[in-house]
Formats: structure tokens, sequence, C-alpha cells
């Protein structure tokens, strides 16, 4: 069975010791602001979503141009991951992150004063490639400083703020546009991400080795490793039937089963409630069971909610309550096997990880991005399209799984 070797990790990284109450405080005073720093990426697209019907009022122009300034932001920000990569290997965390942190901030002040959509559009995108940055560093920077179990618990974190954020963001937007105007919401996230700045300067060491002189480290050696483009295809492909229903969802929620926008908060906030609760339970299954049988777990899961969903949509059975139960299940699926399989991706030489972290989340906006397509083209015909494509990722993912219950040695922990 194969070995993949994380290698030695820098002393100011090594996993804390002491108290286990302590030890925990301190876990999370130093992944909140981590997590927080991929969640302002976020937010800065949700946060402004309810204005977008202001926007094409107050800068004279269309909805689909509009809507552009969602789309690119998307694209670039998708396309910045194999490029943030290349950069955090060359910069080193501590500048990257910088970088991208100045990049937020100084695109943020600029969407706020745009005098144009086409200048929002461009600012946007300038944005879209500053937040990059952070989705690549800080999983890498997790995965570095902590054992098996605790990257785990890290990495939940970060899932846990990258879905609570899509669920409350709109709602703060629409208290912002009470008070203020659209371009409010860019200058809230400009001050957040320079707030974030000092802990960033304080977490992340200033200089740290990420291979040897004169190693080669590329994409091409990268996707050599068979065992982390497996890892790869399956966080991306599970992210990515994710994304296929909750960009479906608006229009199943109000077209299919004939309700109003309510439900489909409804549906997030029964959603996203167990993708905590799994996610905050991740690790200690990770300690007790190893993180393949986490995979698995959640992967069952998994299966099973999408195959609700099928038989739902196959026997066109309209049931809100049933379609909530099955996505709840399913986000709890996610959060048992998203962090797990992350944690197992990272696994890689340290040379690699920011190459890896890169291409793994490119991937998985990329998956996304081609469900969330095709299944637009079948919204007409209901749920049972949707289910079936989600439930062809799902299989797909379980099947490439099959593969992959290895040993694993990591920071001298078999798992």
């Amino acid at each position: 069975m194969p070995i993949r070797s994380a290698g030695a990790l820098p002393s100011r990284l090594l996993p804390i010791q002491g108290k286990p109450h302590r030890t925990e405080s301190l876990l999370l005073l130093k992944i909140i602001p981590l997590a927080a720093l991929t969640g302002v990426g976020m937010l800065s697209t949700d946060l402004y979503l309810p204005a977008l019907p202001h926007l094409a009022q107050t800068l004279a122009t269309d909805v689909p141009t509009v809507q552009a300034t969602v789309s690119v932001y998307i694209i670039v920000f998708a396309l910045s991951q194999l490029a943030w990569g290349w950069i955090a290997d060359r910069l080193g965390m501590r500048n990257t992150l910088v970088a991208g942190i100045a990049l937020q901030i100084a695109a943020g002040i600029a969407c706020a004063l745009a005098g144009s959509v086409y200048w929002l559009i461009f600012f946007r995108a300038v944005q879209g490639i500053g937040a990059g940055a952070a989705t690549v560093v800080v999983p890498v920077l997790l995965r570095r400083r902590f054992t098996d179990a605790e990257a785990v618990r890290a990495i939940s974190w970060v899932g846990i703020a990258e879905s609570v954020i899509p669920a409350i963001a709109p709602v703060a937007g629409a208290a912002i546009l009470l008070v203020a105007s659209w371009r409010a919401t860019f200058w809230v996230v400009a001050l957040l991400a320079l707030m974030l700045l000092p802990f960033v300067i304080w977490l992340v060491p200033a200089k740290q080795a990420l291979h040897e002189p004169g190693e080669p480290v590329n994409y091409r050696l990268l996707l050599r490793n068979r065992a982390f483009v497996r890892d790869a295809l399956i966080y991306g492909l599970t992210f990515g039937a994710l994304v296929t229903f909750v960009a479906s969802a608006p229009h199943l929620v109000e077209v299919w089963l004939g309700h109003g926008p309510g439900m489909f908060a409804l549906m997030q906030v029964f959603g996203v409630s167990s993708f905590i609760l799994a996610a905050s339970r991740g690790s200690a299954g990770v300690q007790r069971f190893g993180v393949h049988k986490m995979m698995q777990a959640g992967g069952y899961a998994q299966l099973l909610a999408v195959t609700g969903l099928l038989v739902l949509g196959l026997a066109d059975v309209r049931s809100a309550t049933l379609m909530i139960g099955f996505w709840a299940i399913f986000c709890a699926g996610l959060g048992l096997r998203g962090p797990a399989t992350m944690t197992r991706a990272l696994s890689v030489p340290h040379s690699m990880t920011s190459l890896a972290s890169g291409f793994l989340m490119f991937l998985a906006l990329f998956l996304s991005g081609v469900g969330t397509q095709l299944a637009g083209f079948f919204l007409s015909y209901g749920m049972y399209p949707v289910a079936l494509l989600m439930l062809v990722m799902i299989v797909g993912s379980l099947y490439l799984q099959r593969g992959g219950e290895a040993q694993v040695v990591i920071e001298g922990v078999v798992d």
C-alpha cells in the first residue's frame, strides 16, 4: 500500500501542546482569524446580493450586465487559485496573504467608488484575484500546523465559516441597505480585510522554506501524484454536487414545490446547521476511526440523501419536508467528508502543498460550474435531473474513494 509523507513541520508550526482545554482554546484562537480570512472573500459577494436590483437603476444599466459583477468575480476567483499556488511557492505564505489582503482592500474601496458598472466589473475581478490567496494558503497553513485530527478540526472551522456566511450575509446586506447604499457593503468588506491583516502578520511565519533550493516544483510533477489527483477529484465532485443543488434550489423551491423564497432560506438554515454539527464532530471521528472511515461515512450519507432526492423527483413527490430532510443529510455527510478529504489531499510533500491547495480549489470550483450549468438546462423537468446529476457526482467520488484506503504517514502519525 502506498505511503505518503508530508515532511517535517517547521518549529513555529508544530502542534500546540498542553492541557486539553487550553489546547482547544489556543487552537480556536489561531484558527478563527484564518477562517474569517477565507470568509471575507465570500462575504464580498454574498453581502451585496440584495443590492443587485438597485445597481441596474443607480448605474443606469441592465440586469445581465449587473449579473456580470457576480459571474466575473467567480470566474476570476476560480482561475486565480492556480496562480496563487504558484505565487505562494515563491513569495511564501505571509507575503502571499498580505498581497491578497491588499488587493481585497484596494479593490473593495474602488468598487465602493466606482462610477460605472464597467469599472465595477473590473474592480470585482481584481477583488476576486485578491480573495483567491486565502483559499489557497489557509488550508496549507492549517495542514502544516496540525496533526491529522487537529487539521480536520481546523479545516472544519474554515468550512463552517464558508457555510454560515452565505446564509447570514444576504440578511446583513439587506439590513445595510436600510440605512445606506450598496456602496456601503464594499466599505464593510474592505474594513474587515484591513482588520484581519494584523492577525496574518502574527500567525503566519515571516520566513518559511517551502522546499530546498533548486528542487523542482511544478504542476506537472504534482499531477503525477495519483493519490493527490484521486483525492482532489473526490473533493471536487463532492463540492460540485453541493453547489449544483444550491444553485438549482431557488428555482426548484419556487417552480417545482410552489413555495416562496422563505422556504429556500429555511432549507439553507437546516443544511448549514447539519453541516456545522457534523463538521464540529469530524475531528473526533478521525481520531477514533481514521480519515478514510470518515470519508466513507460522509460519502454513504450523501449517497442516501441524493438517492432520496432522486426518488422524490421520479415519483413527483413535491414535499418540502422530505426535500429539506434529505438536504440536511447531504450537508451532514459533507461535514464529515469534506474536511477529511481536504486533509488527506494536502498530505503531499511540503514542497507541493501550495500548488496542491491551488489545484484542489480550482478543480472544486470548476466542477461546481460545470454541474450548475448542466443542471440549468434541465430545471424545467423538476427535481430528478438535478438529483441524477448529483448522484453521478457522488457515485463517481465513492468509486474513486474505493481505491483510496492506504497507509498515510504524516508527521510521524500513521492513519
